[in-house]
């Protein structure tokens, strides 16, 4: 058996999916040139996906000649932020919910910590700040990593529009959930996040209501409550729900001939 093999092997044997130079360089027994060699071959022939700086993925054999990160995100994430608690989430979560049409290039992880690694094997990797009590509220445990569950995929989308890639991500996603959201999960996240979570409740509710969405949601605004922006990175106003006062920067039918195109 060669080298390369070997190291295979044995993670495989040992039910490793994840591993690092060092444990690497320790099974193989060898200096770290050989070692970064045995890696150097074992990603040429397609076995192993480098994700970051140190650390490895071996590939699943169904998925030989793909990334890792395109087809088990979950795998590539958990490899690199370990047990740190953290949730695949905005842009990244929607995509995997299968809520999009196109593909997401960013990788976006909510994390309690920081994690400074700028990519996640091809992938630009974008990691958002977020408080422990809150990290794995309405999310899903995939394998040893977690992912916003449909709810909170919105939920978090409304709440920074930007990271959900723009107001048109957002209604594309809400659009695609509507069928299956429950909106009583909402409930919890908007107490979780006071205010901010409030105005993210509004702005579903907004659009749902607006392009006649099958989503039972109808939070209660007064008439003097401060209108809020349905994308706050646009301030151009086009008109105002009044019912929920929110401002729209775009129209409906705007709105509808892309999300419906």
């Amino acid at each position: 058996m060669t080298r390369s093999l070997e190291l295979v092997d044995t993670l495989i044997a040992t039910a490793r999916e994840d591993f690092t130079f060092e444990d690497a360089r320790s099974i193989l027994v060898a200096p770290a040139p050989a070692t970064a060699k045995v890696l150097r071959q074992l990603r040429a022939q397609g076995l192993v996906d480098r994700l970051s700086r140190n650390h490895y993925v071996v590939r699943p054999l169904g998925l030989l000649g793909t990334s890792t990160t395109a087809d088990d995100l979950p795998l590539a994430v958990a490899a690199v932020f370990g047990d740190r608690l953290h949730r695949i989430a905005y842009a990244s979560a929607l995509g995997e919910l299968g809520l999009l049409t196109h593909p997401v290039r960013i990788v976006t992880v909510a994390c309690v910590r920081q994690v400074r690694h700028p990519s996640l094997g091809s992938r630009p990797l974008q990691v958002v700040i977020e408080r422990e009590r809150t990290i794995h509220l309405g999310a899903e445990a995939m394998g040893r990593s977690w992912r916003s569950g449909i709810e909170r995929a919105i939920f978090d989308s409304a709440l920074r529009v930007d990271l959900a890639g723009g107001l048109y991500v957002l209604a594309e996603g809400l659009v695609r959930a509507a069928p299956t959201m429950q909106a009583h999960r909402l409930a919890p996240l908007v107490a979780a996040f006071g205010p901010r979570g409030g105005a993210a409740e509004r702005r579903v509710a907004s659009l749902a209501r607006a392009l006649d969405l099958p989503l039972a949601l109808d939070p209660r605004v007064g008439a003097d409550r401060p209108v809020i922006p349905l994308d706050p990175n646009d301030d151009h106003i086009e008109w105002v729900d009044v019912r929920y006062r929110v401002a729209w920067s775009v129209t409906i039918d705007e709105l509808r001939n892309v999300v419906e195109s």
